[in-house]
C-alpha cells in the first residue's frame, strides 16, 4: 500500500510546490535576469510589476533549446514556433510574479546569509566537493549572468519557496477523512473477466484473392516505398590527428608555469558569524551594543558556537553554531569579505555592519592545497596541449574540407587532398538510417535540393564532437507505389488483423448485452467456448491482473445486492476482455500500519494544500490584477 499512496501522492500538492520554486530555473535557466533592463517594451502586469518583452523572448528561447535538448537530434527546430511556446512561457511569467507579489505583499522576506549558504552548497559550483569561486563565476558567465543577478533570482526563488511551504504546512487532515480513504484504497472487489483473443478468431475469416485486393485498394497510402538514397561520404575526425601531434618540453613547462600563477593566491575560508539584525524592533546602534556584549562575553572563554545557537538571527546557520562552511573570495559580500580574509584561524572579527545587519565573524580554518609536482601534471598537461593542437588543426582541415567539397564535383579530390576514405552508407529513407545516418542534419542535407536533385556535395556537416561529414548522393529510388504482388503477404496479416479485431469487439459486445439482459455467465462462456478467470478478493496492488482489467473493475460501479456491474475494455493486443463485479468490501483503516497511516495523512493533506494553493493564486489573480497586452 505503501507504493500505492506513493503514486497518488505525485502530481498533488508536492509537485505543484515544487513547480512553483523552480519554474524559474527549470523555463528561465536561473532566473528572469532582464528585469534589470528599464525602459523595456512589457506584454503583461502582475499589480504593480510589469513582464517586459525581452523577458518573454529569452523565456522562449530558454524553452526552445530545452526541448530540442530533450527530443535529441531527430527533431527539427523550425517545428517548434514561437507562438505555440508563447502562450505557456507567459502564464509561467505571470504565475510567477504573481507569487512574488503576493510574498513580498505579506512582508516574507529571505536573509543575504541563506542566499549565501545555498550558493556554498551547489553541486554546480563545487569541485572535489568544495565551492569554487572560479567555478561559481564561470558557470554563471556561461549563461549570461552575474553573481548579482543570480542572488536576486535565487532570492526570489527562496521567497517562493517560503510561501509555498507556508501554505502547504497549513493543511491538515482528520481521523474521519484518513479512515475513509484508507477505506477506499485497500478495498476488494470479487471479479471475473472473460476474454476475447483476436488471435483465436484468425479461422473464422474468410480470406480469397478478392477481398485481399479490395483491402489493398482501399488503403493505398499503407503500401507505398518511400524515396530512398545511397550516399558515399568521407568523415573528418578530430581524434585521428592526436596520433600526429608532437608537445615539446618547452610547452608543457610554460603551461605549468601558467597554473601556477592562477594557483596561487586561491584559498578557502570556513567561517562562522553571529547575526545581530537591525530592523523595527532593533536599530544598528544597539545592534552594535549586542555585538560588543557578546564579543566581551568570547573574550571572557564563552563558545562562540553556542552564542551562535543562543542569540544569532541567522536561524539557517544558527542551527549549526553559526557554520557557513568553506567558502572562497567573491562569495560573501564585501564588508563580510574583507573581515573575513583578515582573520587567522580561530579569531573572531569586531562587529562588521553589512546591509544585513552585525556579524560577529569567526574563522575557523583556512585551506591552502599545494599545487601538484610537475612531473605530476605532465601527462594531463601534455595531453591538454595535444587535443589544443589537434583542435587547432582540425579547424583548419575543416575548414579546407568545407572549401573543397564546394569547389570539386566529386569526393575524391577532398578525400585525396586530406588523407581521408571514401565511404558508402543506406539506402535509407527520409526517416534516416542507423548512427549518425539518423542524424536530424544528415538527413537534411541528404535530401537538400543540392544534393538530391543538383548532385553537388554537401558542406561540412558536424555529426558528434569532432567529427565532420561530406556526403553526396550515389543512387536515388524514387518514391512510388507498391504493387499488389509485392506486398500481398502484409495485406493478407492486415486484413486479417482487422477482421479478426471486428470480430473480437463484435463478440464482446454480444456478450455484455445477454449478460445485461439476465443471462448466465456461464452460459455465455459455453457459447463463445471460454472460461472466466475469476478473483475474489482483487485489491488495486494485484499486479498480476492485466493492468487495464483492474482499472475497468474499479471504475464499475458497486452493484446493488444480488446484482452485478458489467462492462468491456479493450486490451492493447486488440484483445477485448467482459469484466463483472459481484461484491465490493471496503477495506479495514485499522489493518492500517503506522507508516502507510503517516503516509496517507500526507496523501490527504497535501489534496488540500493543493486546493489552498489554487484557491490563493486565483485570490491573487483578482486582487493583483494581471493585464495582457497586445501590444509592446
Amino acid at each position: 500500500m505503501l507504493q500505492q499512496i506513493r503514486d497518488k501522492s505525485r502530481g498533488v500538492f508536492g509537485w505543484m510546490i515544487l513547480g512553483a520554486i523552480v519554474v524559474v530555473l527549470t523555463l528561465f535557466g536561473f532566473g528572469a535576469f532582464t528585469a534589470f533592463v528599464s525602459g523595456e517594451p512589457t506584454v503583461a502586469k502582475v499589480g504593480g510589476a510589469e513582464i517586459t518583452r525581452a523577458e518573454l523572448e529569452q523565456g522562449i528561447d530558454r524553452q526552445r533549446r530545452q526541448l530540442l535538448s530533450a527530443m535529441g537530434d531527430d527533431v527539427d527546430p523550425d517545428l517548434i514556433e514561437d507562438e505555440a511556446l508563447s502562450g505557456r512561457v507567459l502564464s509561467a511569467l505571470v504565475q510567477r510574479t504573481l507569487l512574488l507579489e503576493g510574498a513580498r505583499t505579506a512582508g516574507m522576506v529571505v536573509p543575504e546569509e541563506e542566499v549565501d549558504r545555498m550558493i556554498v552548497r551547489m553541486d554546480e559550483f563545487r569541485t572535489d566537493g568544495r565551492f569554487d569561486p572560479d567555478r561559481f563565476r564561470f558557470v554563471l558567465a556561461s549563461a549570461g549572468m552575474s553573481p548579482p543577478m543570480f542572488r536576486r533570482a535565487l532570492a526570489e526563488d527562496l521567497l517562493i519557496e517560503q510561501l509555498a511551504t507556508g501554505l502547504g504546512d497549513s493543511s491538515f487532515s482528520t481521523r474521519r477523512e484518513v479512515a475513509e480513504m484508507a477505506s477506499l484504497l485497500q478495498q476488494e472487489r470479487d471479479a471475473a473477466w472473460l476474454r476475447f483473443d483476436p488471435e483465436q478468431l484468425r479461422e473464422q475469416v474468410d480470406v480469397d484473392q478478392s477481398l485481399l485486393e479490395d483491402h489493398y485498394q482501399r488503403n493505398l497510402d499503407r503500401y507505398y516505398a518511400e524515396e530512398r538514397v545511397t550516399l558515399r561520404y568521407v568523415l573528418l575526425d578530430r581524434s585521428d590527428l592526436l596520433d600526429d601531434v608532437d608537445v615539446d618540453e618547452a610547452a608543457v613547462r610554460g603551461a605549468y608555469e601558467r597554473e601556477l600563477e592562477v594557483f596561487e593566491g586561491q584559498e578557502e575560508r570556513r567561517a562562522a558569524h553571529i547575526l545581530i539584525s537591525v530592523g523595527a524592533q532593533r536599530s544598528e546602534d544597539e545592534a552594535l551594543e549586542r555585538a560588543r556584549d557578546l564579543q566581551g562575553r568570547l573574550e571572557d572563554g564563552a563558545d562562540f558556537a553556542e552564542l551562535a545557537r543562543e542569540f544569532s538571527d541567522d536561524p539557517g546557520s544558527a542551527v549549526d553554531g553559526g557554520d557557513l562552511g568553506m567558502a572562497g573570495r567573491d562569495t560573501f559580500v564585501p564588508e563580510f569579505e574583507r573581515a573575513l580574509f583578515a582573520l587567522e584561524p580561530g579569531e573572531v572579527s569586531d562587529p562588521v555592519v553589512t546591509q544585513f545587519g552585525v556579524h560577529l565573524i569567526r574563522l575557523e580554518e583556512i585551506d591552502r592545497s599545494e599545487p601538484p609536482s610537475f612531473d605530476r601534471r605532465r601527462p594531463a598537461l601534455e595531453a591538454r596541449l595535444r587535443e589544443e593542437t589537434a583542435s587547432s588543426l582540425f579547424s583548419e582541415l575543416r575548414q579546407e574540407l568545407d572549401t573543397l567539397a564546394f569547389e570539386t564535383p566529386d569526393l575524391e579530390e577532398p578525400a585525396e587532398a586530406l588523407g581521408l576514405e571514401i565511404r558508402e552508407a543506406g539506402p535509407f529513407t527520409r526517416d534516416g538510417g542507423e548512427g549518425m545516418f539518423g542524424q536530424r542534419e544528415v538527413i537534411r542535407s541528404a535530401f537538400s535540393r543540392d544534393v538530391l536533385e543538383e548532385g553537388f556535395n554537401s558542406s561540412a556537416i558536424e555529426v558528434d564532437d569532432g567529427v565532420v561529414m561530406v556526403l553526396r548522393l550515389d543512387e536515388r529510388e524514387r518514391a512510388r507505389q507498391l504493387d499488389f504482388d509485392e506486398v500481398e503477404e502484409r495485406v493478407r496479416e492486415d486484413y486479417l488483423s482487422e477482421e479478426t479485431r471486428r470480430l473480437a469487439r463484435e463478440a464482446a459486445e454480444e456478450a455484455v448485452t445477454r449478460l445485461r439482459e439476465g443471462g448466465s455467465t456461464s452460459g455465455v462462456a459455453a457459447r463463445h467456448g471460454l472460461q472466466w478467470e475469476r478473483r475474489d478478493g482483487l485489491t488495486r496492488n494485484d499486479v498480476d491482473v492485466p493492468t487495464r482489467v483492474r482499472e475497468m473493475a474499479f471504475e464499475l460501479p458497486r452493484p446493488a445486492r444480488e446484482d452485478r456491474s458489467l462492462d468491456r475494455v479493450e486490451l492493447e493486443d486488440g484483445s477485448q476482455v467482459v469484466v463483472v463485479i459481484t461484491d465490493v468490501r471496503a477495506g479495514d483503516p485499522d489493518a492500517l500500519t503506522t507508516a502507510e497511516r503517516q503516509q496517507l495523512r500526507s496523501l490527504l493533506r497535501n489534496n488540500l494544500g493543493e486546493q489552498e494553493f489554487e484557491a490563493y493564486r486565483q485570490t491573487l489573480r483578482r486582487d493583483l490584477g494581471v493585464e495582457l497586452r497586445r501590444e509592446s
